[in-house]
């Protein structure tokens, strides 16, 4: 996958960044998976945020791999008001707090 940027005024780091970032967090093969950024503008706020974002994503994909998150794009994820998760992981809340049949 190729994710392209020329101009952080024009096209915002952090768009580019989110993309990467629902990129990576695609259930694909890794070995199958390659991530691209090309930055035609060269700037200095893009490699940054970049780098930010590899260090995010070392703390994002096992969070979201544990909690069984269905949304995987994290700026998504921060703007809903609750978090949705798988419906195994529902199923699993309901299960426990339901012990006698009651609700």
């Amino acid at each position: 996958m190729f994710v392209t940027t020329t101009d952080p005024v024009l096209e915002p780091f952090i768009v580019t960044v989110n993309n990467v970032l629902s990129l990576i967090a695609i259930d694909y093969p890794t070995n199958k998976l390659a991530c691209y950024v090309s930055d035609d503008g060269c700037s200095p706020l893009t490699f940054y945020a970049s780098v930010e974002a590899s260090k995010f994503v070392k703390l994002w994909i096992p969070f979201y791999k544990k909690y069984n998150v269905q949304v995987r794009a994290p700026f998504k994820y921060f703007q809903l008001d609750e978090p949705m998760l798988s419906s195994t992981e529902t199923d699993d809340q309901s299960g426990s707090s339901n012990k006698n049949g009651k609700r």
